[in-house]
């Protein structure tokens, strides 16, 4: 299908989008281009499609390093992401300013003030609108997940940094989210055609509406201690919505969804963030990629998958691999969830080389490998990614596979999830948890059904091996007040030994990081000293 074009090729739009208080000190050209900009149709969708580029994107899968699932290979990476991955960051870690984005919400509500300025087709000027109000929305949402209270502006622009807001209530934040989400599926249609097709839909609003709800319910009852019914029985409400409507299944091939050619050409993905070749590209090939491998033999390892994630894949009976009498540690990747060989380069997995020839993964440094660990681009645990992955690519740093944001695999997973928090008895969950599973070649749930506790290690399994690499793990760990658990563990690679059977777990393995996670203080993220220096009134997070 096609792609609709949100590229950013309009400049003109930005520079007035990003224009603040000093527009009266521009030039009369400057003038000019606001006076004339905003008075067609398309001018209205140029300036939405340039807050496209404001969602998240492929570097949520760097971020997936946040949780228990990834290591980031240079500890000080990304202006400090690796430091707040591994718990030592502070409120001066460059990194907090990528969450931390006012302009971006200025440039929103600046084009809802234009856009209500403007006579243009009804209808159009509600879809518009409906598009605007899903990113501010997911914005504000994402922003009360990472730092909690913070300034809320509503409907006018204004630059924070010249008003001196003081921090709101996060629940206060979350209430004007949600009134521009219930907009967005008021006013959003369920699908588009021709050039369209890839823009947010009244399922994606759904979708996230769902999401805030099951993050909302997870606070009240894993850190609050207080009974949520109300708010799971939301998130149930909207999730079921979008499997009412009968448009989204689940793809065959787990793996076709984090290729190419899948780019709105699937029934699973609900939204992403649209890429296009020659265009727009990422450079995700390159980084998940160890050296040595693929059409190039670039690749920059930059962030690897921990040994805890890899041993936490099921057996195809159901069972744990420290369990299930099928688990052969001389081959531990057979008869396991089919997600585990789809996801990630495993030791022993035949790889592409730049000689044409497939070859098998050796990291272990005794083999003298580029991918070897500790090499450069070779990595610190010895596992590596697929997803995402290209490897027959000749440009690996321009790759135009699109980002999913939400799948329908996620759907279900919601669902299953609220309803067994509030009537675990139910007949839905276990159907919509062996939906997910049934893909894996996993044995269905149902003999937990009405188990709360079973039913719930197993919903959290699922959302961890589905949505790998999509920067799912790390918000779910903060919101079921799991983190100061798994994160207090370093993280491992394989074996020391290079003469063990690989899948032996009771060896020594190599040590990736290791990491510290203060529950005092690091559910929240710092509030950025710049801003702090900025603005009076702002206040810093607990313990920070």
């Amino acid at each position: 299908m096609k792609q609709f074009n949100i590229y950013f090729l309009f400049a003109a739009v930005l520079i007035i989008m990003n224009s603040c208080s000093d527009f009266l000190d521009r030039d009369p050209l400057s003038e000019a281009s606001e006076n004339t900009f905003w008075n067609t149709e398309s001018d209205a969708e140029k300036g939405v499609n340039a807050l496209y580029e404001i969602m998240p994107g492929e570097r949520d899968f760097w971020r997936d390093c946040q949780s228990d699932n990834s290591l980031m290979t240079n500890s000080w990476g990304e202006s400090g992401l690796g430091y707040i991955c591994q718990g030592i960051h502070n409120a001066a870690t460059g990194y907090l300013k990528e969450e931390w984005i006012y302009k971006d919400l200025y440039r929103i509500l600046y084009y809802l003030e234009k856009l209500n300025e403007m006579t243009i087709d009804p209808e159009k000027k509600q879809r518009f609108e409906g598009e605007a109000r899903f990113i501010l929305a997911l914005k504000y949402y994402r922003m009360t997940r990472l730092f909690g209270d913070i300034p809320l502006i509503k409907e006018k622009p204004v630059e924070l940094e010249n008003s001196a807001l003081p921090r709101s209530p996060k629940q206060e934040v979350l209430e004007y989210a949600l009134e521009n989400v219930n907009k967005a599926i008021e006013y959003l249609p369920e699908t588009y055609s021709g050039n369209d097709v890839g823009r947010i839909t009244k399922g994606a609003a759904l979708t996230l509406k769902a999401d805030m709800y099951l993050d909302m319910a997870s606070y009240k009852k894993f850190h609050n201690g207080q009974d949520g019914t109300e708010l799971w029985k939301e998130a149930v409400k909207a999730a079921q919505q979008v499997i009412d409507m009968n448009l989204y299944e689940l793809e065959d091939d787990f793996a076709f969804i984090f290729k190419a050619e899948a780019n709105n050409n699937n029934t699973e993905v609900i939204l992403a963030n649209q890429y296009k070749e020659n265009e727009r590209t990422h450079m995700l090939p390159i980084l998940c990629s160890p050296a040595g491998t693929g059409v190039t033999g670039q690749g920059w390892a930059s962030f690897c998958p921990t040994r805890d994630l890899v041993d936490s894949y099921e057996m195809t009976d159901g069972q744990t691999i420290y369990e299930s009498p099928l688990y052969d540690m001389n081959n531990p990747w057979e008869n396991r969830d089919a997600r585990l060989k789809k996801t990630f380069f495993l030791p022993g997995y035949e790889c592409l080389r730049p000689n044409g020839q497939y070859e098998p993964y050796m990291p272990h440094p005794a083999f003298n490998k580029p991918e070897r660990i500790n090499n450069e681009g070779g990595g610190i645990t010895g596992f590596m990614y697929l997803k995402y992955n290209d490897q027959t690519l000749t440009k690996p740093a321009d790759s135009w596979t699109n980002f999913s944001l939400y799948r329908y695999a996620e759907i279900l997973l919601i669902a299953a999830e609220a309803l067994n928090e509030y009537e675990p008895g139910n007949a839905k969950i276990a159907e919509y948890v062996n939906t997910v599973r049934a893909r894996a070649g996993l044995p269905t749930v149902n003999q937990f059904l009405g188990n709360q506790e079973k039913m719930r290690t197993y919903i959290r399994e699922e959302r961890r091996h589905e949505f790998v690499g999509e920067h799912k793990r790390y918000f779910d760990i903060l919101r079921w007040k799991t983190a100061e658990i798994v994160l207090n563990e370093p993280g491992y690679g394989i074996n020391k030994d290079e003469n063990s059977a690989i899948g032996d777990y009771t060896q020594e393995k190599f040590l990736g990081q290791n990491r510290t996670f203060d529950p005092s203080k690091h559910y929240l993220w710092p509030i950025p000293q710049n801003s702090l220096d900025n603005n009076p009134n702002l206040t810093q997070n607990p313990n920070w």
